[in-house]
């Protein structure tokens, strides 16, 4: 187990005004999270028909209330991380992980989802066996989730493509998720790894979301040694890439001590 964070503020913030907002957000987050995992729970209880069977209406009622108190839960857990970064007590449990395997069972889960976009999501797998890399399996498929979701919920009117890749270099993997979409402009490109960042088109697309997915990607990525930055494309939409170590004992010793 590993920590990570506590990162020099921002030019406009001062140390004590950083950490001032990073206790704020972690009360909010902390005060939010018992509450709306009580109305999780009910709702969860009365969707299952135990105390009574539902009418049509009222099913589809409960089940947007429930879909959206899941998101809210997403973003709550969001912004305490977001605090554990900014106090540097954000851990990840190193260990080896097959990305190949995590990347796979990603792409099936998101299929149907996908389809429903009008988007295919291809993952190229590697011919050869690529080895494990280091670092927090849990993490690194929110990662992955977050990447790939995102491709596929910022696509152009129409059909849509995504590609997915993981190769070999040296002594890391490198993973790319290139779609077709919205793009992102030049002047946000420095933007895009910021908390709560969202650019204009994205906002018009799906307005729950908080920005906080790409600022805890690269804290991931970083935390186990790699890299993350993105490109735009020469026609349409942007490609994400982000490195990670290949596993190794004199690593993961070196990353324990």
């Amino acid at each position: 187990m590993i920590k990570f964070g506590g990162k020099p503020p921002e030019e406009s913030e001062t140390p004590g005004e950083k950490s001032k907002v990073s206790e704020s957000i972690s009360i909010v987050a902390h005060q939010l999270r018992h509450p709306v995992s009580v109305i999780k729970s009910y709702l969860e209880a009365l969707i299952s028909e135990d105390f009574g069977k539902l009418n049509d209406k009222q099913k589809e009622y409960i089940e947007d209330t429930l879909e959206n108190v899941k998101r809210m839960t997403i973003i709550i857990n969001q912004l305490l991380d977001v605090s554990r970064i900014e106090e540097g007590r954000y851990e990840l449990k190193l260990e080896p992980v097959s990305l190949i395997e995590v990347t796979e069972s990603v792409v099936q889960e998101l299929a149907i989802w996908a389809e429903a976009y009008n988007c295919e999501v291809i993952f190229k797998k590697p011919r050869e066996p690529l080895a494990p890399v280091l670092t927090d399996t849990l993490k690194i498929r929110q990662v992955v989730e977050n990447l790939i979701g995102n491709a596929v919920k910022y696509k152009k009117a129409g059909p849509g493509k995504v590609e997915v890749n993981i190769t070999k270099r040296g002594k890391e993997l490198i993973f790319s998720c290139r779609d077709d979409g919205i793009g992102i402009t030049k002047e946000d490109l420095k933007k895009v790894f910021s908390k709560f960042y969202r650019s204009e088109e994205a906002m018009e697309i799906d307005p729950t979301g908080a920005g906080l997915g790409l600022y805890l990607n690269k804290a991931t990525i970083e935390a186990s040694g790699g890299k993350v930055w993105l490109t735009r494309n020469r026609d349409f939409g942007v490609t994400f890439f982000f490195t990670l170590p290949i596993f190794s004992v004199s690593l993961f010793l070196s990353k324990k001590t």
